[in-house]
């Protein structure tokens, strides 16, 4: 499926009163293509305002399928010069957790402040927002991957196409969301088939469920996105159930899956809070702070 790009969109506001939204991806329309912070050069000063660890880079062709994980954090010694000049670098970047810089989160907190009205009636308060800044040189490859969180992708400058899969089984999706847990960044072993394709243009968003299969082809321009994530009420309790489970299986044991014992998950839910692991799921550790989110 295409979504045509003459359709009339949604606004970000709009977008909970939609029938897909939260549980299948959907397409909408925002501003931030004209923003003046989110120009090449603002972009690049804040990479080198960042800590080092805040900002990943990786070639920009990529297979679809890279299972084994994503690139390492902090490598670059001056990221600014590398997204200065990556029309020619063959390179992607990412910049993470960019709410750290006052002006970036007063960005994230209006983007999301105007989509929370809308969605706390079916899914509540937003919790954990992170923020995200993607450049990519260009024809770059995202590979194949998922994501724990919400997700609000929204197109900059130049052109992407986003393809959207779906675990072909109950099954598949728990040995995915296993294999993230136990290290594999959310990059998947099998290519599903493409159920939609989604163009996006500057001006131009579309929103990604939590652990809904995507990636991403890049047009033949450089191109900027920005990514804007919270989790839930429901979605942080069912991934701390997940990481506390991974700490089990590190131990050679065999946790339950989550929804097996009511009991079972709300003792694995208190113990996570007792141990303070609670703000690991998504600031900066778990979701696109581990697989690069690089994936815009």
């Amino acid at each position: 499926m295409v979504l045509p790009v003459e359709q009339e969109l949604p606004s970000l506001e709009e977008l909970p009163l939609g029938g897909a939204f939260p549980d299948q991806p959907a397409q909408f329309v925002h501003s931030l293509h004209g923003d003046a912070r989110l120009t090449l050069e603002a972009i690049a000063d804040l990479a080198d305002r960042l800590p080092r660890e805040s900002v990943i880079c990786d070639t920009a062709s990529q297979p679809l399928l890279a299972p084994q994980g994503g690139p390492p954090r902090g490598a670059l010694a001056r990221p600014g010069d590398v997204i200065r000049n990556i029309e020619d670098a063959n390179a992607w970047l990412t910049l993470l957790n960019i709410e750290a810089d006052p002006a970036y989160a007063e960005l994230m907190n209006t983007m999301l402040d105007t989509l929370e009205p809308g969605m706390r009636d079916r899914q509540g308060p937003m919790r954990n927002r992170v923020g995200f800044i993607f450049v990519s040189s260009p024809n770059s490859v995202t590979p194949a991957h998922f994501d724990i969180e919400h997700s609000l992708l929204m197109q900059v400058s130049g052109t992407k196409a986003v393809s959207f899969g779906h675990f072909a089984t109950e099954e598949s999706r728990r040995r995915e969301l296993e294999r993230y847990w136990d290290g594999s960044h959310g990059r998947i072993e099998d290519l599903p088939p493409e159920l939609a394709l989604y163009p996006l243009t500057p001006g131009r968003g579309v929103y990604i469920p939590p652990v809904e299969p995507h990636w991403v082809h890049n047009g033949p321009a450089i191109s900027t996105s920005v990514t804007l994530t919270y989790f839930t009420d429901a979605t942080q309790r069912e991934n701390m159930i997940d990481a506390f489970n991974a700490r089990l299986r590190a131990l050679h044991l065999h946790p339950r899956q989550p929804g097996r014992s009511a009991p079972v998950d709300a003792t694995k839910v208190a113990a996570m809070r007792a141990m303070g692991l609670v703000k690991h799921l998504r600031s900066g550790v778990g979701g696109k702070g581990l697989h690069a989110g690089g994936y815009g």
